[in-house]
């Protein structure tokens, strides 16, 4: 009799201890699932609530109190109908696609876009019992930067209006409509005459604020036409006209562009010219028809400006100047008049890690042409792959050379991805130079993707196998960033100028923000390039960014200057870096 009472104790004892550890266990599970940055629910086979986080709740506006155990699928639903987050169905509709989604076995993925305008992520397990467990992420601000971020790639983030690549994939557009009913339409384009005085005078703000008001002047007069920013002070219209409406629209440009400007309290008229091309008369491909609307505009400006002028086919005296150049450029090589400057990449702490290489050409009776003047005319030829293929090669036996194992990053051009194999002229670089692979990296811009995308995912995947980095640089200032990032496993994205230029404002530092944000999500390092300043430096720290390039770490130089850096000590060393 004692036995059985001893018996029924300890097991009384010992349903009690399962008890109390049960209890810690799920309490433990309980604070667990509180701290799970996701809402986490649980389902059983009668689609009734087994457990449920506060994030749960939280992510479709519900209080965490109304969302109980045992509550039915329907009576959830029914208060996500009431505070509208939901997706813009019919409540049956939406019963009866969870009943589809419920019966797949497969685990399944989706975004849903809910009436209150928040975007959630859903990963959604059947269970063994016939029930199942979900996560829901609310993903709104990642869904909202990326808007940002393509947007951006679409327009220029001083003025909004759309830029470069979005004037090229409407005129592509047009032409193909307009071919096939082989109606003519015109391209305008547009420059300030006295811009670079107000710049001078007054300063960038004043300029940027000078062409804000530019682009509200020429939305007012022009619209519905679509009108792009190109850079500077240039700007492109496409319009559907014909000969004489088009010369009425560019009066009214000049007319509305010849008005007082008020700059700092001073009233200031700037004007405007404007050179007119056609299709088809005037050139039946983009390329010709925005080089022949730039001849026009070319000759309205050497005429006396603010005025308009057609394209003629005489105009085109500006190509031969181009054409010398070209000539110059292809001797220039062999006369010693191109060399590689090196301009510095530091991490945000200031450390130098890496050096970029940077084409300069010194001409005999023209001095230094920019690269902005010469690449694109190296570009239209072959000349730039003998180019490219120099500065590869003279950047990698270099860089081999510094007792200092530091990066070297070096530009290449999408028409070196169109000529030969890249691949193997890089692994013959590395071969002859010794340089380690792991310390070469290529940058490249959204434009080798776009002409022959499968060609260059292929390239860059060999480029890729060598060993090397690859770099997206100039990241948001095309149209398709985001899709390439997904497309090809990069090393690095390189933030453009034009936004760090204007990080001070809240749009340019909240897309700075959302790319340093990407960069994180995808493990990717982010470089910020044009970091002229100690407050642009400032932002870039506080937001984490991973490294900088700019005028503040240093200038374009040759190599010699920075030998400090790369291992080689000289006296002057402090004395130059003083002068930076």
């Amino acid at each position: 009799m004692i036995e059985e009472l001893l018996a029924r104790m300890k097991a009384h004892i010992q349903v009690r201890a399962a008890q109390t550890q049960l209890a810690l266990v799920s309490t433990q599970f309980a604070t667990t699932l509180d701290k799970i940055g996701q809402g986490v629910c649980f389902f059983d086979a009668e689609r009734r609530l087994v457990l449920s986080n506060r994030r749960y709740a939280e992510v479709y506006g519900i209080p965490p109190e109304a969302i109980r155990p045992g509550m039915t699928l329907k009576e959830i639903a029914e208060l996500r109908y009431a505070v509208d987050a939901s997706p813009p169905v019919s409540f049956e509709e939406y019963l009866d696609w969870c009943e589809s989604v419920n019966a797949s076995p497969s685990p399944q993925d989706w975004s849903a876009e809910l009436k209150s305008g928040k975007v959630i992520r859903v990963h959604h397990e059947r269970t063994s019992d016939g029930g199942w467990v979900s996560t829901h992420e609310d993903v709104t601000e990642h869904r909202d930067a990326e808007r940002q971020i393509t947007h951006l790639a679409l327009h220029d983030p001083l003025t909004d209006l759309p830029n470069r690549a979005a004037l090229r994939k409407e005129l592509d557009n047009l032409l193909d409509a307009h071919r096939a009913s082989h109606s003519p339409f015109a391209v305008l384009c547009l420059d300030l005459d006295r811009f670079k005085e107000v710049n001078d005078l007054f300063g960038h703000n004043a300029g940027d604020s000078l062409l804000c008001t530019t682009a509200s002047r020429l939305r007012a007069v022009a619209e519905p036409a679509f009108i792009a920013r190109l850079g500077g002070d240039e700007f492109m219209v496409l319009a559907e006209l014909d000969v004489n409406s088009a010369s009425d629209l560019a009066d009214r440009f000049i007319a509305a562009l010849s008005e007082d400007v008020d700059i700092e309290g001073t009233r200031i008229r700037i004007g405007a010219s404007v050179g007119v091309a056609f299709f088809p008369a005037d050139g039946d491909s983009a390329a010709t028809l925005m080089n022949n609307a730039d001849a026009a505009l070319y000759r309205a400006k050497a005429e006396g400006r603010g005025t308009a002028r057609f394209f003629e086919p005489q105009m085109d005296q500006w190509l031969r100047e181009k054409r010398a150049l070209q000539r110059d450029l292809h001797a220039a090589l062999a006369q010693q008049e191109l060399a590689v400057f090196y301009q510095p990449q530091a991490n945000i702490g200031g450390d130098v890690v890496g050096f970029e290489a940077l084409l300069r050409w010194n001409h005999p009776t023209r001095g230094n042409v920019p690269p902005s003047v010469f690449i694109p005319i190296a570009e239209e030829g072959s000349l730039i792959i003998e180019l490219g293929e120099w500065v590869l090669r003279e950047a990698c036996k270099e860089a081999a050379s510094w007792p200092n194992e530091l990066q070297i990053a070096v530009n290449l051009s999408p028409v070196q991805f169109k000529h030969g194999d890249l691949s193997d002229l890089v692994r013959s670089i590395l071969r002859d130079t010794g340089l380690s692979p792991d310390r070469l990296e290529l940058e490249i811009t959204e434009g080798v993707l776009i002409d022959d995308f499968e060609r260059a995912i292929a390239t860059l995947g060999r480029l890729k196998g060598l060993g090397v980095r690859i770099a997206m640089d100039d990241f948001g200032t095309g149209y398709s960033s985001l899709s390439y990032l997904q497309s090809f496993p990069f090393d690095k994205i390189k933030i453009d100028q034009s936004f760090i230029r204007k990080a001070e404002q809240s749009q340019s530092a909240a897309i700075i923000r959302a790319v340093i944000g990407l960069g994180r999500g995808l493990d990717l390092p982010i470089i910020a390039e044009g970091v002229e300043s100690e407050a642009q430096l400032a932002f870039l720290t506080r937001e984490a960014c991973d490294q900088v390039q700019g005028y503040l770490v240093g200038r374009p130089r040759p190599i010699s200057d920075y030998a400090g850096y790369v291992g080689r000590e000289t006296p002057e060393m402090d004395r130059i870096l003083s002068a930076r």
